[in-house]
């Protein structure tokens, strides 16, 4: 059975992949602020992940409350970085899909 812990692991170098290929200009700020994201969700992806593999959560409520935590978003190094609001919001739109799809693949499939 996967672990909290391995999600975690495979979420870290999901997100590295995510900045390395969208955000290359940005990949520093983009992988510490899509880390940090994962910090400040730590929490509740631990307690909705386990739920998603127990299955008393279903995707489509996990993609729910994962989207409405997009606020928790800080994207400091990002904003620092100069992005307009438009590509700090695609920004977290794809972290957001990171964080579902890492945990479909790692709890489900």
């Amino acid at each position: 059975m996967a672990t909290f812990d391995g999600f975690l692991s495979e979420l870290k170098k999901e997100i590295a992949a995510y900045a390395e290929a969208s955000w290359k200009k940005y990949k520093n700020a983009a992988t510490s602020d899509g880390n940090a994201y994962v910090v400040a969700l730590e929490a509740d992806l631990e307690t909705w992940a386990n739920e998603l593999a127990a299955g008393e959560l279903s995707q489509e409520d996990f993609v729910w409350l994962v989207e409405g935590k997009k606020d928790l978003a800080e994207l400091e190094a990002l904003k620092q970085a100069g992005l307009t609001e438009a590509r700090l919001q695609e920004f977290v739109n794809g972290l957001t899909d990171l964080v579902v799809n890492t945990a479909v693949k790692v709890f489900l499939a």
